[in-house]
């Protein structure tokens, strides 16, 4: 039985294709681009991410294993799952920053490749954030710290934080930006003490914990098939709004309202209770699932290098090619991935041989 959601899946490819759209921005000039606030669509993830954190902690026995054991063990595993397309994707994004429009100078591309060491560590978000090859390794930065900051306490007491500590979280968090920039964007901005895109990672991931909650006694509800079509109907418009929205408006204070129906969306979403729902559970969804991760972080590089690459260009005509490019950038992380963890599996014994001496007994 296939574990994976359609409805989550299909979401998670259509807003990277916004994030991808709206990161034009770096070359439209003057010129309107696609999805003025586009970037609020990274809410849906830490959304996604806070609830399956709340899911994997909640159905983990650690009755006698140490806090800190379970801790690290969730986030070894959540940065197992993303591997290697993070790493392909960001050595793929050095050659693009460093080679298109010009291969910069030897020197300054081993200065580059030092100062990366940061963001490999998926540090970048705690305060070494120096020289990014890929742009869009923040958010998984700030997710990573702030699961690392949550999990103890989590684990610890789980109906505690879930019940408790995520609401305060979420209300003090999401207050103090709301009241302090008015906006969730402006995740390199420091505060005085972090990041701004750490609050706002904070404050979402909390929120996807509250939406755990929901989800449970929304499954455990008998609806009609009217009240399984108004969930649907909820879902799919909390979506489609968001999409609205962002397409013609910039940022505002409305990227507060959207979260608040993103939230409401994934929770349905997740629930299963909308009548459409068995439409989103089949293999394409599935693989619109697993390709939007190398499309997420496929085409940050090309968006600063497109006016290098094609000169004097519309910025129609420029996007065009951006996306062209991005989208077979992300077809090479796919395949490419695909190819290093089928070798890896063949060959595992043998690595582990050359690099481990065995047990002695």
């Amino acid at each position: 039985m296939c574990k994976r959601n359609g409805s989550i899946d299909f979401w998670k490819f259509i807003f990277s294709l916004v994030i991808m759209s709206f990161h034009s921005i770096y070359f439209a000039g003057d010129e309107k681009f696609l999805f003025y606030n586009g970037a609020n669509m990274v809410e849906f993830f830490f959304l996604v991410s806070g609830f399956l954190m709340a899911e994997s902690v909640m159905k983990q026995d650690t009755q006698g294993t140490a806090v800190w054991k379970s801790t690290w063990r969730f986030l070894f595993h959540k940065i197992k799952g993303m591997c290697p397309e993070y790493y392909v994707a960001w050595a793929v994004s050095f050659v693009i920053k460093n080679a298109a429009g010009g291969i910069l100078p030897l020197r300054l591309i081993g200065k580059h490749a030092i100062l990366s060491i940061w963001e490999l560590f998926f540090l970048r978000m705690t305060g070494f954030n120096d020289y990014n090859a890929n742009g869009a390794t923040w958010y998984i930065s700030a997710m990573l710290y702030v699961m690392l900051i949550f999990l103890p306490l989590f684990f610890v007491n789980k109906g505690f934080f879930l019940h408790i500590l995520a609401p305060i979280g979420a209300l003090s968090i999401l207050g103090s930006l709301y009241a302090s920039t008015k906006v969730l964007r402006g995740n390199t901005d420091w505060m005085g003490f972090c990041y701004k895109g750490l609050l706002r990672a904070a404050g979402v991931l909390c929120v996807g914990c509250i939406c755990y909650l929901a989800c449970q006694k929304l499954k455990e509800l008998q609806f009609t098939c009217l009240a399984k079509s108004l969930l649907s109907f909820v879902e799919i418009g909390g979506y489609l709004f968001a999409l609205y929205w962002t397409f013609g408006h910039g940022s505002s204070k409305m990227e507060f309202i959207i979260l608040v129906l993103f939230a409401v969306s994934v929770t349905i979403s997740f629930s299963h209770q909308g009548i459409l729902a068995p439409l989103f559970d089949n293999r394409a969804s599935y693989w619109l699932g697993r390709f939007s991760f190398p499309l997420f972080l496929s085409h940050h590089a090309w968006s600063g290098r497109m006016n290098r690459l094609f000169p004097g260009h519309s910025y129609s005509e420029l996007f065009v090619r951006y996306a062209v490019l991005s989208v077979a950038t992300a077809f090479a992380v796919y395949f490419i991935s695909g190819m290093v963890r089928k070798i890896y599996a063949k060959y595992q014994g043998t690595l582990q041989g050359l690099l481990f001496a065995p047990r002695s007994r």
